[in-house]
């Protein structure tokens, strides 16, 4: 209970927080307000608030499936969560603090189902599970508000829980429509992270049915699909996935300059200009902001909470605790994050935002490093100075 008190607290704070820093306008109010305007088309026009769902408004139609901009697809994020926003302002009556009550209900799911894949992978570890899993600030702050990431987030846990147990034990009707469920929404919603889930949920599958070696599997799988992406360009040269990731930087490079910009090289569409970028990209998506350098007053807290995981990552080398990470789960989960953020470090150019969209992996990194951690050395150290 208290836990999931926390996570209410978390999003009025970060509606509270936007609205006084940001009052000019932001993304979660921005949501807000687009839902109570869903919400008068829904008592006013039934028809027209479901069928829209399904029309495009611009010229190229349906296609542009992975643009930033002008694309049906960019547009439907927001649409489905002002839709979903139009039923919970029946009785929130367009409060933004009623609606986030609302949708932090699905955010704990989130928390919860990661708990209880790690809850059950490192068992008598209740307090590093706990901390990775509910209690990482930032994780908890942005995967709080009206927005999209909260949907992300709370997916992400809900596929994981229905993969793991349904490999652990069996698959059941119920785990299948979690995990197909969950898979759409992250289609719909962010489809990066989907495209991230595939190679690593085959890969997952294979180690965990067949027992074979799990670093073998997963390099096996992603070099087959390197391969087969490469195969792809020279059949159909129309098919340019790495031209795909240049446009979204340049869809970032559009926007207005941000308070944390950062000084971001060019992509260029090929494997060497991914390859030259790829030092800039890590040390973005992984060590920054640095204690030294907060750009604004609030990546400070960030910046320090960053340095405290580093800190933590070191401690797990000197002293880790072996066996602990013998699951190819945690292997899964690695290779959907550390994509995933390598990807944020070539195409996002501000530090703000690619705090914020690294807070969704970090229980994915951390609580590994928690788990794996020998805290038993502490105490006989301390044993030993008594």
């Amino acid at each position: 209970m208290i836990l999931f008190l926390l996570k209410l607290f978390a999003g009025v704070l970060i509606g509270w927080m936007s609205q006084k820093f940001y009052p000019q306008g932001n993304d979660y109010w921005g949501l807000n307000d687009a839902g109570w305007k869903e919400y008068h088309l829904l008592m006013a026009d039934p028809k027209k608030f479901f069928t829209e769902i399904f029309v495009s408004p611009y010229q190229n139609g349906y296609d542009g499936f992975f643009n930033s901009i002008g694309s049906y697809w960019n547009d439907l994020k927001n649409t489905l969560i002002g839709k979903l926003l139009a039923f919970c302002n029946i009785l929130s009556r367009g409060n933004y603090y009623i609606n986030s009550i609302f949708f932090n209900f699905a955010g704990f799911l989130g928390h919860m189902a990661l708990y209880r894949v790690f809850a059950d992978i490192y068992k008598g570890k209740k307090w590093p599970v706990i901390i990775g899993c509910f209690l990482l600030p930032s994780t908890l702050y942005f995967s709080a508000g009206i927005h999209k990431d909260l949907i992300v987030f709370s997916m992400l846990g809900l596929y994981c829980y229905a993969l793991y147990f349904s490999l652990k034990n069996k698959l059941t009707a119920g785990y299948l429509i979690t995990a197909l469920l969950s898979f759409v929404v992250l289609l719909f919603i962010r489809n990066f992270v989907a495209m991230a889930i595939i190679p690593a949920t085959m890969a997952y599958i294979i180690a965990a049915r067949k027992k074979w070696n799990r670093y073998i599997v997963f390099a096996a799988v992603y070099s087959i699909g390197f391969i087969m992406l490469l195969l792809l360009q020279i059949v159909k040269p129309s098919v340019q996935p790495l031209e795909v990731i240049t446009q979204k930087q340049r869809d970032f490079f559009d926007l207005p300059i941000a308070s944390s910009q950062l000084n971001t090289h060019v992509l260029e569409p090929n494997i060497q200009g991914f390859v030259r970028n790829a030092p800039q990209a890590i040390d973005h998506a992984l060590l920054r902001p640095y204690v030294w350098e907060p750009i604004t007053t609030f990546l400070v807290p960030l910046s320090i909470e960053l340095f405290i995981y580093e800190l933590l990552f070191i401690l797990m080398l000197f002293w880790y605790r072996k066996n602990q990470l013998e699951t190819p789960f945690i292997l899964f989960g690695l290779m959907i994050c550390l994509p995933m953020l390598l990807l944020t470090g070539y195409i996002v150019p501000n530090i703000g935002s690619i705090v914020r969209y690294r807070s969704l992996y970090l229980p994915f990194l951390i609580t590994p490093i928690l788990c794996s951690i020998n805290w038993g050395n502490f105490q006989r150290k301390k044993h030993i100075k008594i």
